[in-house]
């Protein structure tokens, strides 16, 4: 086939395809970098597009004006919050412009999406999609609680995935979960969702031993763990330092605890930092932590640390666990007791600095072997094309 004519779609009402800040519209444009160094062209959805169906309205709206009397009725809230959401998201195809014709249509996934399928469709061509999580798991983690649309959730998923023709999976375990639970026709393909981003290489100072944390605060990233961990390793290493990159829903309580345990002056919290900032952090971290995540998820962070040779500790998921190699390319947490096993870790690194350089050496080696931007790209084309 010569040039193909692709669109890439996420079912997110008012998405920003061009947020630089954001995962996903990171992930899409390497995707779309793909496409395009092998000849194909590519077009994202106008935001425009998609704001132009909203209220102008500067009032407050229903959601807004139910918060304050109905935030401790979870099930409610997110019932209310999600019939507008749904409302929105189902009238997206009507913003994309029918006069161009597509060869490839990929998506992707999110809760309640039927986009990239209603798309394909119409134009009746391949539906590929990006399967990122078990949308009804990771809408519990998010917002703990089911809602009115648990069957619209479910249903989309499943119509959606046993549409497509071609599906990417992070990890085998993900590819082994969509298989068993639908009745699909794609062909599966197993590659983890890395961005290539601006580099470092880490050389950390000697006099301080500098723990690092970058992404969001969430519940299953157990950033409060970590802090838990650093208050007790602190107390026998105080030459060691926590720095803590990144905001999130459970930002606020982390901050708490920790003015609560009297570390404002070893842990640091600087929220959002530019990119440089980010990289200043990167070159002088002595290790980096994840102490978790969920099963499903793509580790963005860890490539991070590895393309930098940050040696890290990592939790031991299913999902990372077919990516890196336990005591090669990092240290994995033992997850029988989480919380003694990360001090443990962090006590190896602090006390031999040699095999901390060897993880971190190893990392990068392998980052750049198997997922540098040359060689990540033509893996995502070899999936799509």
């Amino acid at each position: 086939m010569g040039v193909k004519n692709v669109l890439i779609v996420v079912g997110v009402p008012d998405f920003d395809y061009l947020n630089e800040k954001s995962a996903v519209a990171s992930f899409l444009t390497e995707l779309k970098k793909a496409f395009e160094i092998n000849g194909d062209k590519v077009d994202f959805p106008l935001k425009s597009s998609y704001t132009s169906y909203i209220s102008k309205d500067n009032s407050l709206t229903l959601k807004d004006k139910l918060k304050k009397t109905i935030k401790n009725w979870n099930w409610l809230y997110q019932s209310l919050s999600f019939g507008q959401y749904f409302r929105k998201q189902s009238e997206l195809i009507k913003h994309i412009p029918k006069e161009k014709k597509y060869d490839l249509i990929v998506e992707f996934y999110t809760v309640g999406s039927t986009l990239g399928m209603d798309l394909a469709k119409l134009y009746n061509v391949p539906f590929s999609v990006v399967f990122d999580s078990p949308v009804d798991e990771q809408f519990l983690e998010m917002y703990g609680t089911k809602t009115i649309y648990w069957s619209k959730i479910k249903r989309a998923e499943k119509e959606s995935l046993e549409f497509a023709s071609q599906i990417m999976a992070y990890s085998p375990e993900c590819k082994l979960f969509i298989k068993d639970k639908y009745a699909l026709k794609a062909n599966i393909s197993v590659l983890p969702c890395v961005i290539n981003k601006g580099s470092t290489e880490n050389n950390p100072k000697s006099d301080v031993f500098n723990i690092g944390f970058i992404g969001s605060f969430l519940s299953w990233h157990k950033v409060d763990m970590l802090v838990e961990a650093f208050s007790e390793f602190n107390q026998s290493h105080p030459d060691s330092r926590l720095q803590l990159i990144g905001y999130g829903k459970e930002w606020e309580a982390v901050k708490t605890q920790v003015e609560n345990l009297k570390l404002t002056k070893k842990i640091e919290m600087p929220g959002f930092v530019g990119e440089s900032e980010l990289l200043e952090y990167k070159k002088n971290f002595s290790i980096a932590v994840m102490p978790g995540s969920n099963w499903y998820g793509s580790p963005l962070k860890l490539f991070e640390y590895a393309q930098c040779g940050i040696p890290f500790i990592a939790p031991n998921t299913a999902t990372v666990k077919s990516i890196f190699s336990n005591d090669i390319h990092c240290l994995y947490i033992d997850d029988e007791d989480e919380l003694y096993s990360l001090i443990e870790l962090m006590e190896v690194l602090y006390n031999d600095p040699n095999k901390a350089r060897n993880i971190g050496r190893y990392s990068r080696e392998f980052y750049f072997k198997e997922f540098s931007e040359e060689v990540y790209l033509r893996k995502l084309y070899n999936i799509f094309c």
